[in-house]
């Protein structure tokens, strides 16, 4: 499912996509990608996270390693969150439509796959992003955000088996 709410993103976008922008400090946690406990999806993740890494969409490394092994610490929990914070901006056409496609199915299914993933765009102002299960999300940015775009999108992928949407604007109140 994970994989046809991608598809659909990509093809839905697959004019626009060299136009937009992607902020990511999505990073993979080496002491958890690969070890979920179910071959098949730790050999997909693997696949997913090494060809992620060497394209330099996604760092990896040891949480342990970098942040010592108590999770309950406060420097262990600044730490973490200063990574979620280290978001990067990149141009959809610095990455091969195949890479972009795999960064957003590895945020909706690997384990040990943490940081946020927008995927922008500036002439329409909205920003799509995976959820952490499957499909996607839109956000408008200010009060110029193409709403007919992102209400269209989300209405078409409502038409998707197994999709659903929701679509909430602000009241103007």
């Amino acid at each position: 499912m994970e994989e046809s709410a991608v598809d659909f993103f990509m093809r839905y976008f697959k004019n626009d996509l060299e136009y937009f922008v992607i902020a990511s400090s999505v990073h993979a946690n080496s002491d958890e990608v690969g070890h979920y406990g179910d071959a098949a999806d730790d050999q997909r993740d693997g696949d997913l996270i090494k060809g992620l890494v060497q394209s330099g969409l996604v760092r990896q490394f040891s949480y342990k390693k970098r942040f010592g092994r108590d999770p309950s610490s406060q420097k262990y929990s600044e730490s973490v969150e200063k990574e979620w914070r280290d978001i990067t901006l990149i141009k959809g056409d610095d990455f091969s439509i195949v890479c972009i496609r795999s960064l957003l199915v590895a945020k909706m299914v690997v384990y040990g796959l943490y940081g946020h993933c927008f995927i922008m765009s500036p002439n329409w102002q909205l920003a799509f992003y995976p959820h952490d299960d499957f499909g996607f999300g839109v956000i408008g940015l200010g009060d110029d955000a193409n709403v007919r775009v992102a209400h269209d999108f989300l209405a078409r992928a409502d038409q998707l088996p197994g999709m659903h949407s929701i679509i909430r604007t602000p009241s103007t109140s």
